[in-house]
């Protein structure tokens, strides 16, 4: 066995083949990623990106300034999709960029073959990394985590560059790009942040002495501080973001919001920075969260293909194996990179137990790390069978060319039911909905990111309700979010002055009755023709929680009385009809919103409740068993089960138990209880709302 210093080279000529497998991997997997990409935006992160990068607007911290750069100028495309779609197209071709990088950083791992047959093996490891979950994930859907991925492998090609010319005098330059590198990977998500001690364990174990050398560590802050410098361009963006998007709150206008902003304020600030106290048990929680994702995206056995899910970890295992073998120090160098790199990605996301979002996102660029070992493995399985095939050993060649062709492929057949996201249209058929629903000129209050991205997506990208006013309760907290309000859209009924509002914030303000002017006709009060309104209403206004007006309850509070009830004020029910706090007495359901009428408690309006659940409603998707579910699909199905079962108790008191129960079985046709995981119990009360007996 021979061990070497450093890598030499590859030849012009063995670049040839490289390249052409590079190219190849990112066609085939770009094809795969685009055949299988959401025909529209999704929840969390894809509506709230995709409208950042549709109207440069900000996204929350820490946000993805260059996700939002790259992508404004693909969303405008003249070409016949919507920009949501075309977002989502190209986080495939991100992703197939990174499963070509991998195949790259393989191919200069192999250097010391001239052989095609290893670029084979390599660039089926590549597409193998590839057609995992996680990457698959993110590659149909426009988010900052597919981004983190290329970068992430472009940070180890450049620290294996290094690593093979350490000894030469211009090696600085490599380590000056890698912190360029991590200083725009902070305008990326910041995640690759959790890489750097494994990029210092690297440089110690290859050549120590660089720590001292001015070249490599002038040149390393030069470039880190440069890469960071780009993130200053979130402060014209975010003061052009206050007249372009409606994502503008917390947009970073000075320098005093910019560090707010970097440092992530408003969550907690100190940049998240929390190792000690532990959020949740390090081992049972967390560790086995991280190992969760890792298995699932290489020791996958339980899937249709049983235990050839194991290939691409026993593969990367392999390709360990076999560079302790060629080079013992580079094997330990890359083991320090992978466990100081988990570690630190445990230590500092920190979860706590039962958290409502995966952190499979923030888990990626691990598997990138790894996906090398994966493509090398099969790489040397590849030359092995290649071998044994010139020596007629058949059996044994077959056996070991079949498993590396079988690593993509057992991926493919794996995950491709998770992967395809091209029927679900749940995110948009939800917006469309609620807004379709919606009476003219509404106000409508929202109280989550699934309820207020999408929505705002559809309405200032595509056109969709542009009448509609869309406010957010927990935005409506923030300090100057009513001036602002009132200044990007004069037509919402403001009137209170800063020094009102905060007079009842105070302690003790409040409850208090107002008595609020009735203004319009019936048909404009959405209250039944021929019913007279009344000339005012009294309301005791009082807090949503603990003694004081928060800033969205003195916000109500001014459009409310403002309002006079001229335009309709609407609560999503999502947000449940005390949502709607004092104003709750006066809510009526309407569909997936409640309406708020100037009488208490108020009949349903049946025809209006069918129409909006009924008639106007898409539910793509829900009933077909192929489409697969998530739990944000099913709790926003759960939802308008909500509505149903007002529209069937309105019903059932009119006594039209037929319609009830034609009704009822139409919905529960478009939307089968058994796929939104409801408990018997409670699929028998729904049908109990029109006396049809038992489920079957």
């Amino acid at each position: 066995m021979r061990s070497r210093t450093s890598i030499s080279g590859p030849s012009s000529k063995s670049l040839r083949p490289g390249a052409a497998g590079a190219v190849v991997v990112t066609a085939v997997a770009g094809a795969i990623f685009w055949r299988t990409s959401y025909p529209t935006i999704t929840w969390w992160d894809s509506a709230q990106y995709s409208l950042a990068a549709a109207t440069l607007g900000i996204a929350g911290s820490p946000g993805s300034l260059l996700l939002t750069l790259l992508g404004w100028p693909i969303a405008h495309l003249p070409v016949g999709t919507s920009p949501g779609h075309l977002l989502n197209l190209l986080a495939g071709v991100l992703a197939a960029l990174t499963a070509a990088l991998v195949y790259i950083i393989t191919v200069r791992l192999l250097s010391f073959t001239k052989q095609t047959k290893a670029h084979l093996g390599a660039a089926l490891g590549a597409l193998t990394f590839a057609f995992g979950t996680t990457l698959w994930e993110y590659a149909v859907q426009f988010t900052p985590y597919v981004l983190t991925a290329v970068f992430a492998a472009l940070i180890l090609w450049v620290m294996l560059r290094w690593w093979e010319g350490a000894d030469q005098p211009g090696a600085w330059r490599w380590l000056l790009l890698l912190g360029f590198l991590f200083g725009l990977d902070f305008s990326v998500h910041r995640t690759n942040a959790l890489l750097m001690p494994g990029a210092l364990a690297w440089v110690l174990v290859r050549r120590p002495r660089t720590l001292v050398s001015l070249k490599s560590t002038l040149g390393s802050a030069v470039g880190l501080l440069g890469g960071l410098g780009v993130q200053l361009l979130i402060i014209p963006v975010g003061i052009g973001a206050l007249t372009r998007s409606p994502l503008f709150w917390g947009a970073p206008t000075n320098w005093t919001s910019f560090w707010d902003y970097v440092s992530l304020e408003r969550v907690g600030g100190g940049f998240l920075i929390q190792f000690l106290p532990r959020k949740a048990d390090f081992f049972s929680v967390q560790v086995s969260d991280f190992l969760h994702v890792i298995d699932a995206n290489f020791f996958n056995w339980t899937g249709p293909t049983s235990v050839l899910g194991l290939l691409p970890g026993v593969a990367a295992l392999l390709g360990l194996v076999a560079i302790w073998r060629r080079d013992r120090r580079l094997a330990v160098g890359y083991v320090l990179v992978l466990i100081t790199q988990a570690v630190m990605t445990v230590l500092y996301f920190n979860i706590p137990e039962n958290f409502f979002r995966t952190f499979d996102r923030h888990y990626l660029p691990v598997c990138v790390s790894i996906a090398p070992l994966l493509a090398y493995g099969l790489a040397v399985a590849t030359s092995a069978a290649a071998d044994l095939h010139l020596r007629r050993i058949w059996v044994p060649a077959a056996a070991a060319g079949t498993l590396v062709i079988l690593g993509p492929v057992s991926q493919l057949v794996n995950n491709w039911s998770l992967g395809d996201a091209s029927h679900r249209y749940f995110t948009k058929d939800f917006a469309t909905n609620l807004l379709g629903s919606l009476p003219p000129e509404a106000m409508l209050f929202v109280v989550g990111d699934n309820d207020t991205f999408p929505l705002l997506y559809f309405q200032a990208v595509e056109g969709m309700r542009p009448d509609v006013t869309i406010i957010n309760s927990s935005v409506a907290n923030l300090p100057d979010f009513a001036d602002e309000l009132a200044r990007r859209d004069p037509a919402v009924p403001l009137a209170l002055s800063s020094a009102e509002r905060a007079a009842l914030s105070e302690p003790g303000a409040t409850p208090k009755q107002v008595t609020i002017p009735v203004e319009g006709t019936p048909e404009v009060l959405g209250i039944p023709t021929g019913v007279k309104p009344p000339t005012a209403v009294t309301v005791t206004v009082k807090p949503m929680y603990g003694t004081k007006m928060w800033p969205a309850d003195v916000t109500l509070f001014d459009i409310v009385r403002t309002n006079r009830w001229r335009r309709p004020l609407c609560f999503a029910i999502t947000g449940t009809r005390q949502g709607m706090a004092w104003l709750a007495p006066y809510g009526r359901l309407e569909g997936l919103y409640y309406r708020a009428v100037p009488m208490v408690d108020s009949s349903a309006n049946v025809e209006l409740l069918r129409t909006n659940l009924l008639e106007h409603a898409s539910y793509r998707g829900f009933a077909d068993p192929a489409v697969r579910l998530d739990n944000e699909d099913r709790m926003i199905g759960a939802n308008s089960y909500v509505a149903l079962s007002g529209l069937l108790e309105a019903e059932r008191k009119s006594g039209d138990v037929k319609a009830c129960r034609a009704h009822l079985a139409r919905f529960l046709a478009a939307l089968p209880p058994d796929r939104l995981d409801f408990p018997r119990s409670y699929t028998r009360e729904i049908i109990s709302h029109c006396g049809a007996g038992k489920v079957d």
